[in-house]
């Protein structure tokens, strides 16, 4: 079956001399993988660039169902760059966001609403001039509303967050899993659309936390790159 789709690269993998293995979000058919051969190659009419994470593309691609690899016979970008040169923060933070979307979607998982919530994620940080440092923090809560984990706003002023519950407490005896006064706050106020400065140390706890939170959601994020997210973020 062949058909055309907007798509959002997500990951690729090097396969014999000069082919891949992408990994992609589409929006017609969910995550699909695709075997792309000779990219690599120096005259290749495809470009290994159009496969870098979150880079917003339109493909034509064959969907054969009893195949695990599949096939884009046309690939284009739909959306370039504005800022100028490389930027490396929204690099370090376009691989964080599209290592997430690999782990928590499985293959062929269509949804069209996070596709959009995707697309439109990658333009508004492609065109930002200056990145907020909470970005990772605050991708990770807008996307467990799509996963149907949202922290609850229920008892929202509640001293610890329950991360086993996904609510706020006042109460933390006998919890396994919470997070203490300080970092609760900066959480409830960012689920408040606040616009806040947390210190490094607190962002950095808060992102191993809501990490933490994803995995007792049954959304296991091994292997993440977040030191290089919070390091490129560092201020």
């Amino acid at each position: 079956m062949k058909y055309k789709s907007r798509a959002i690269a997500l990951s690729y993998l090097k396969q014999g001399e000069s082919s891949i293995i992408a990994k992609i979000f589409t929006e017609e058919k969910g995550v699909q993988s695709f075997i792309v051969k000779g990219v690599r190659a120096n005259k290749s009419k495809k470009k290994l660039g159009h496969f870098q994470p979150l880079q917003l593309l339109s493909i034509n691609a064959t969907h054969l169902t009893k195949n695990s690899l599949q096939y884009i016979s046309e690939i284009a970008l739909e959306h370039t760059q504005i800022t100028d040169g490389i930027d490396m923060k929204k690099n370090f933070l376009s691989i964080f966001v599209a290592e997430v979307i690999s782990k928590v979607l499985l293959e062929t998982e269509k949804d069209k609403a996070l596709f959009k919530f995707m697309w439109e994620l990658k333009i508004d940080l492609n065109s930002i001039e200056k990145i907020n440092p909470n970005f990772p923090i605050i991708f990770l809560i807008r996307l467990s509303e799509y996963l149907g984990f949202s922290p609850s706003k229920e008892e929202i002023n509640g001293a610890y967050f329950n991360m086993e519950l996904g609510g706020f407490t006042n109460n933390n005896q006998q919890l396994n899993y919470y997070i203490e006064k300080d970092n609760s706050t900066y959480l409830r106020e960012l689920l408040e659309n606040k616009d806040i400065n947390i210190p490094y140390q607190n962002r950095n706890q808060i992102l191993l936390h809501l990490i933490q939170y994803y995995k007792l959601q049954h959304h296991e994020l091994k292997n993440m790159t977040s030191h290089l997210i919070i390091e490129s973020l560092r201020t």
